[in-house]
């Protein structure tokens, strides 16, 4: 029996205890509706008897009494500490058992369809990330938006949906210390699909204790730095895309044996519409693999890490598909981040020190309201890349950043 259960066991004897005296007290009074004499008045024992065996029986209780505390308060004191740190493992294990539970989906071992809220849909089953759909409007500044849709609209003023690609959440406690997390996840991320769900935000329904919740979950996936550096590393997107190519051929050479072996000719049109599309996506995989193997690493490093808040339309921007999206604004020209480009990190971070200076606020970032570069003021939601980047890559970005 765990010294938990023990507690909650002695207290409900003593609550049933306490419960049946008073009962017992509240029956005996309707049995023996007679006043009786107030004790004060009523005599009392004489001196032999008081100062006799009696005091001494008293004095002996009293002695025993003093002896328990004497030794419970010691070992109260020995105890305390592993109470106090089993206490703290139990309530975090049942608050990553119910953060489990709220970011789960149907194909999550802790799904419960009357109180998960399918986070795993748009990041992954494991946070690994994935991606979600999403409705942009026009930005065509001849478009009047206020206006309903109708047959007549033009095309170019019709909102469109893409993929929207969520981000990993199995590093994101590398890239936001808790506190900006929690924010993320109470105020979400406007103009995306990620939506409010803090009821301090006015528009969700987590409290303090579902977001901390949600947070202590998250803790459980979150890669070692190590593994997210190898993951995240430049010859880690060069290996990959250098890969999609090879398999993107082998795609090809399939649909090519699948059109040849087809038994009829309707089969054969199915097959040569594959091969159509295999070949389709194989240019765009090499043309998208080129970019890769002749780009700086400070350019892989900011379209992988940085691109989606610093450039419109990266995040549902896919350059396999170059067609299935509009295409991204020009790179570093601002989105949910601020613009990067005419010389604008350079007058941010200036001097000889500007480099260095930049290269901490990429590295470290800063908490909300602190200061960085010239009267610059941190928001808060600038992530810290010293856990996942190495410090080669970082300044590379740097280099980059500086140079947009």
């Amino acid at each position: 029996m765990s010294l938990r259960l023990l507690l909650i066991v002695i207290n409900v004897i003593a609550f049933a205890a306490i419960a049946g005296i008073i009962i017992w007290r509240v029956v005996s009074l309707r049995r023996n509706p007679e006043p009786k004499k107030p004790q004060n008045l009523e005599p009392f024992l004489n001196d032999e008897e008081m100062e006799g065996r009696k005091l001494e029986r008293v004095l002996g209780l009293a002695l025993i009494a003093v002896l328990v505390m004497a030794v419970s308060i010691p070992l109260y004191f020995l105890v305390e500490p592993s109470r106090e740190s089993s206490a703290q493992d139990d309530f975090d294990e049942r608050a990553v058992e119910r953060g489990a539970v709220l970011f789960a989906n149907d194909q999550s071992p802790h799904y419960d369809p009357t109180r998960s809220l399918l986070c795993a849909n748009c990041h992954g089953v494991e946070g690994e990330g994935g991606s979600t759909t999403f409705v942009i409007r026009s930005e065509d500044p001849d478009c009047d938006l206020t206006k309903d849709i109708t047959d007549d609209t033009p095309p170019e003023c019709l909102p469109s949906q893409v993929t929207w690609q969520a981000p990993p959440l199995d590093v994101a406690l590398l890239r936001y210390d808790k506190a900006q997390v929690r924010d993320i996840i109470t105020y979400g991320r406007p103009g995306t699909p990620m939506p409010a769900w803090g009821v301090k935000s006015g528009k969700g329904v987590l409290n303090e204790q579902g977001i901390s919740d949600l947070v202590a979950y998250l803790e459980t996936l979150q890669l070692t730095p190590a593994e997210a550096k190898k993951r995240f590393s430049v010859d880690t997107i060069r290996d990959k895309s250098a890969k999609d190519v090879t398999d993107a051929r082998k795609a090809v050479t399939d649909a090519q044996q699948a059109v040849a072996d087809a038994p009829t000719a309707a089969a054969r049109a199915t097959a040569q519409k594959d091969l159509d599309d295999a070949q389709t996506a194989l240019q765009s995989t090499i043309t998208y693999n080129e970019h890769v193997q002749q780009a700086s690493d400070g350019e892989l490093v900011f379209e992988s890490q940085c691109a989606r808040c610093h450039t419109k339309g990266w995040s549902y921007y896919d350059p396999l598909n170059p067609d299935a999206a509009p295409a991204p604004g020009p790179q570093g020209g601002g989105a949910y981040g601020p613009n990067l480009t005419d010389g604008s990190e350079e007058r941010q971070f200036p001097g000889q020190a500007g480099p260095e200076n930049q290269y901490d606020w990429v590295a470290n970032g800063k908490p909300a309201n602190e200061s960085y570069g010239v009267r610059g003021i941190s928001s808060g939601r600038m992530p810290h890349y010293i856990n996942i980047l190495s410090k080669d890559e970082i300044e590379a970005v740097v280099d980059y950043e500086r140079g947009l």
